[in-house]
């Protein structure tokens, strides 16, 4: 992947598209098949590791298996069928993986997803649509999931449920005994089925519903079946040169996406920390993160953009890395100074829920890493880059990204969120949302959603173009950029920011650091005045979506919020 010769693209008109080849062999298999696969080839070898404040726990793949069958079982007979959706409450902990494991053996669907609000109306909408059937969860830390559940369920004293937000919801289990509650079913008091055979699934069966990360928005519910995961997992082992006997650290959550302990399937085991991990401040994360890290001797390690850039800034020894993976959001060059301190590579990923990996980027020379970079294709994975009316832009020229490959997501789920009317167009291609542009050497830049474009009198400028500078401000830690209506130019860009702690500035200050980093001086060039932001706003911390990322849509509605009837003048 570090060689731009595996990327083919057409020198005849210097069009915006690229492809990496892949002549690997496409693993048609069920994912419960492919774990018996590992079982039977190393039965005591440990899939997953959580670490946690209460000690260690390291579940072996015989031991996976053998506890997964027995959650299927348990299902069955409780009247779990083929393609009924069961929805599994987010937890990083072994009874998530056999739960997870056990509803795709009995050949239902898990849907992976999270409590956001507080009387539970977001998710009893998403399982009303799907017509869910069951609810595997924790009662969570003093009954805390338990009581957002009462807002949509009424539970009766011998274990069955009602809901009227949710018509075809039948049983709720727990994974283990709510405190001073009655109610539902416990998953260990749950027989086995007489019948041990489970039912036969196919590898175009869904295998997973996820949610969107909700960054720009409500989240999508997206189906991934058995064939494309297993592929993704595959090709992304391949291009990232992960190793099976090469342990990888990730403690994102296991219901994302990203977080998917999917490394398993190929062998790899998969360290993380357990709920049991309390929540510390980021120098006490990062410290116990590289202990971890250290102990486990993990060679790889998934990690998000702040706990590298604390990693970066402290005075950690990571002496057993070999690599340092991260992606969610654009990534500018700053944080591939690991490189050598550190680790030996630092990889840049792009993807999506609804596509999986996309591009990947493998930084072993610092002087090579640009802003936004995220290299080529993965293998098997065709990336062009269109104009607003679908045509090919030419290299260079910013457009909106769009993906083909054979393990893009099956659909979106729900009649309004129809896959195909909003994402698909002509040749399969699906629609990202996302801007960037293809480099003359190759590579794609992925700069921001076209939905948060930000266009003034016509002309388009992405959030990251303003983003990029207020950041380099001593001062700031974190900006978002976005549109305000204005009856002239149609927008005028507003600025959102947070500060470092213990530092303090004024928005005037912000924009003059901004005109002179951009050049801009309003006594020579009215047409450059329109370009600065005409508002600059403060935050004490951004809302942030289930991904970890900033939910950007909600600043944008805070802002405009706080902005009121002042319009547009600092």
């Amino acid at each position: 992947m570090e060689s731009n010769n595996m990327v083919s693209r057409s020198n005849l008109k210097r069009r915006s598209y690229l492809y990496t080849p892949w002549g690997g062999n496409v693993p048609y298999f069920t994912i419960p098949e492919r774990l018996k696969m590992l079982a039977e080839r190393n039965p005591e070898k440990e899939a997953l590791v959580f670490v946690g404040d209460d000690g260690r726990i390291g579940v072996t793949y015989a031991e996976t298996v053998q506890k997964s069958e027995e959650i299927a079982r348990k299902l069955m007979n409780i009247g779990i069928k083929q393609n009924d959706v069961v929805a599994v409450h987010d937890d990083k902990s072994p009874i998530w993986l056999y739960c997870t494991l056990g509803v795709q053996m009995c050949g239902a669907w898990p849907f992976h997803f999270y409590f956001q609000k507080n009387d539970g109306s977001d998710v009893a909408a998403m399982l009303q649509k799907m017509n869910c059937r069951a609810i595997i969860s924790q009662p969570g830390e003093g009954n805390s999931y338990v009581n957002i559940m009462k807002n949509f369920v009424t539970f009766k004293d011998d274990g069955e449920i009602e809901s009227k937000n949710v018509p075809t919801l039948g049983k709720i289990i727990f994974t283990n005994n709510p405190s001073d509650f009655k109610g539902g079913l416990l998953a260990p008091n749950i027989p086995l089925s007489a019948d041990d055979t489970l039912p036969d699934i196919e590898p175009e069966d869904i295998a997973a519903i996820f949610c969107s990360s909700g960054s720009t928005g409500p989240p999508k519910l997206i189906s991934r079946t058995h064939s494309n995961i297993l592929l993704a997992e595959m090709i992304c082992t391949e291009a990232a040169y992960f190793k099976i006997d090469e342990p990888i650290f990730c403690d994102r959550t296991f219901g994302w996406i990203a977080g998917y302990p999917s490394s398993i399937f190929v062998g790899i085991t998969r360290v993380t920390t357990s709920t049991s991990f309390k929540e510390k401040t980021l120098s006490e994360l990062c410290a116990s993160t590289v202990k971890i890290i250290n102990q486990e001797n993990c060679r790889h390690a998934i990690l998000f953009s702040s706990t590298i850039n604390e990693i970066m800034n402290g005075n950690y020894n990571m002496n057993t890395l070999e690599s340092i993976l991260s992606g969610g959001g654009p990534i500018s060059s700053k944080d591939a100074v690991l490189v050598g301190k550190v680790c030996h590579r630092f990889i840049n990923g792009y993807g999506s829920t609804e596509n999986g990996g996309m591009a990947l980027n493998v930084i072993t020379d610092l002087t090579k890493m640009r802003n936004y970079d995220t290299g080529v294709p993965f293998p098997g994975v065709e990336v062009k880059v269109v104009d607003k009316d679908g045509r090919l832009s030419a290299i260079g020229t910013p457009g909106e990204i769009h993906v083909r490959s054979r393990f893009s997501s099956t659909g979106y789920l729900t009649e309004e969120q129809d896959w195909h009317k909003r994402n698909r167009v002509k040749g399969y291609w699906h629609k990202t949302e996302d801007c960037g542009y293809i480099s003359e050497d190759g590579h794609l830049f992925v700069t921001g959603r076209m939905s948060e474009s930000i266009i003034i009198e016509g002309a388009i400028f992405l959030p990251a173009q303003y983003e990029d500078i207020f950041k380099q401000n001593p001062c700031v830690e974190d900006a978002v950029a976005f549109g305000i209506p204005d009856e002239i130019l149609f927008n005028v860009a507003g600025v959102a920011v947070t500060l470092k702690e213990g530092m303090t500035t004024t928005a005037e200050d912000l924009l003059t650091f901004f005109r002179k980093k951009r050049d801009l001086n309003f006594d020579d060039s009215f047409y450059a005045s329109k370009f600065v932001p005409k508002k600059v706003l403060f935050f004490e911390k951004f809302p942030l979506a289930n991904s970890g990322k900033v939910a950007r849509k909600l600043v944008k509605e805070k802002a405009l919020e706080m902005i009121g009837s002042e319009g547009c003048k600092n």
